[in-house]
């Protein structure tokens, strides 16, 4: 059975339809209402770290697709009864013709990565990923030759959604250039990873997500 999705943010419902298509094949646990005014992303299971991470994942994807569509997406994070206690809410914020920046992080999605013998040299690639954490308001910390540490610069859920967004954006931008990146399955926790980086971090950064630069 279909499920009928309405038209929302001047799309019309197949238009609105392909968008949560790709957004939840990040994410499949998060939940999107759609109204006409607004698209609302909820974390389906509890609200945890991780949940709002996919979350951040999925709401990255839900702007790039809406900007393919000439969509200039307004998101305010955790909105509150506004957004019927969304974890994030989707507006329109105007009319923009999608730049090849956009175009390039959408093609990312469906890319087969190049597989690498050897991996290539952090300086050709630093700048490309640090630039797109930044884009999200986030900070991207080299621990090692293939180790990053994505940071953001408060804590609390509205920095988890965040880093999930600055997670997928360097994910999609290695992409670009025909890499992988990925989160870690590292066993230090995240309070031993804060720890361990102080030193080098000071008091204003908050490491949440190592990420590795691999191969497929």
């Amino acid at each position: 059975m279909t499920v009928t999705v309405p038209g929302s943010l001047g799309l019309a419902s197949e238009e609105v339809r392909g968008v949560l298509s790709l957004a939840r094949a990040s994410a499949p646990d998060v939940r999107f209402a759609v109204r006409p005014e607004q698209i609302e992303l909820h974390t389906t299971g509890p609200h945890s770290r991780e949940t709002r991470l996919a979350c951040g994942a999925a709401l990255l994807i839900a702007r790039l697709a809406l900007q393919g569509h000439g969509i200039r997406p307004l998101v305010t994070l955790l909105p509150g009864p506004s957004a019927h206690d969304a974890a994030a809410a989707i507006r329109l914020g105007g009319y923009q013709e999608p730049n090849s920046d956009v175009l390039a992080l959408l093609r990312s999605l469906g890319a087969n990565r190049r597989t690498w013998t050897t991996f290539p040299e952090l300086a050709a690639w630093r700048g490309l990923l640090s630039r797109a954490a930044e884009v999200e308001r986030a900070w991207l910390h080299v621990r090692s030759g293939t180790e990053l540490v994505l940071c953001t610069f408060t804590q609390g859920a509205a920095a988890e959604i965040r880093a999930g967004q600055a997670m997928q954006r360097v994910v999609l931008t290695a992409g670009t250039a025909g890499f992988t990146v990925s989160p870690a399955h590292d066993p230090m926790s995240l309070s031993a990873l804060r720890a361990d980086l102080r030193p080098c971090l000071g008091s204003t950064l908050v490491p949440q997500i190592v990420l590795r630069l691999g191969s497929v």
